[in-house]
């Protein structure tokens, strides 16, 4: 019996040695993906670009300058924030030229908020560069930022911000231009031809009589051009335009017939050419 008792004692400690390494082959594993792992290394500084931007901290301008035009030849998302923050801490007027000129030739979309804010710079010289990189870079906001520049003092700025919203396409400020427009910011003209629905193109016809017939032409020659124009909207600009007879109005006719290629225009070419044929020279 006392051997009998050994044996078993034994077996009972075999038995819990496999079972102790069975439930540690399970465990160990899951323990080991549990463990930190090293955190992966930040990619290395680009040692080109710390070195451009550490020349916007210098004290001369000329290293400013270098810096500056470094970073807009490399043109890349990762310079805006430098500049923009280079811009904050104030420039002489030169460099701050300079500075958005820069920001403008990226291309970066990021930069229009810092273009944005400069367009209430107390300078006429930075509102305009900044009017036109807002303009050129399309940011969100951009609409407002032009909007609002169309009311500012100075009448490049006017100008400009009358241009960039015609070529953002900012269908919600066609009334702001007719209002520019009547108070003489002319490049508002084009832009509401290129904009203009149907029933703004009824309202801009009215004008016609009211202001110089050349500060309208520009608008009637986008709509005329316009693909997105209603044939009907087309035909009521040449009817007008017979009912005024003026020599200018007929000599506006015969150059928009001679843009058109041969057989192209249709009923509208057709018009065009009967109104300026009965306008007397």
């Amino acid at each position: 019996m006392p051997g009998s008792s050994r044996r078993a004692r034994g077996a009972l400690m075999c038995w819990l040695i496999l079972g102790f390494a069975a439930a540690w082959s399970v465990v160990a594993p899951a323990s080991a993906q549990r463990r930190p792992q090293p955190a992966p290394s930040a990619p290395a500084a680009d040692p080109a670009l710390t070195e451009l931007v550490t020349k916007l901290d210098a004290r001369d301008a000329a290293t400013i300058q270098a810096g500056l035009e470094g970073l807009g030849l490399r043109g890349t998302a990762d310079v805006v924030e430098p500049i923009a923050a280079r811009i904050r801490r104030g420039l002489p007027p030169d460099l701050l030229e300079l500075a958005v000129d820069t920001l403008a030739v990226t291309g970066q979309e990021t930069a229009g908020p810092v273009l944005a804010s400069l367009t209430t710079h107390r300078r006429p010289a930075i509102r305009l560069k900044a009017v036109q990189g807002v303009a050129a870079l399309k940011p969100r906001g951009a609409e407002q930022s032009l909007a609002l520049a169309l009311g500012d003092a100075d009448p490049q700025v006017r100008s400009a911000a009358a241009i960039g919203l015609g070529q953002l396409g900012a269908r919600g400020s066609v009334d702001r231009l007719f209002l520019a427009l009547e108070h003489n910011v002319l490049e508002a003209s084009t832009s509401i031809g290129q904009l203009a629905s149907a029933t703004e193109i009824t309202r801009l016809l009215g004008y016609l009589g009211r202001l110089g017939f050349d500060v309208l032409t520009p608008a009637l020659s986008e709509i005329l051009a316009r693909n997105n124009v209603p044939e009907r909207s087309k035909l009521d600009v040449v009817a007008r335009l017979a009912e005024l007879a003026t020599s200018g109005a007929k000599m506006f006719l015969q150059d928009y017939v001679a843009t058109l290629a041969p057989g192209a225009g249709g009923a509208v070419r057709r018009a065009a050419e009967d109104a300026a044929m009965r306008i007397a020279d």
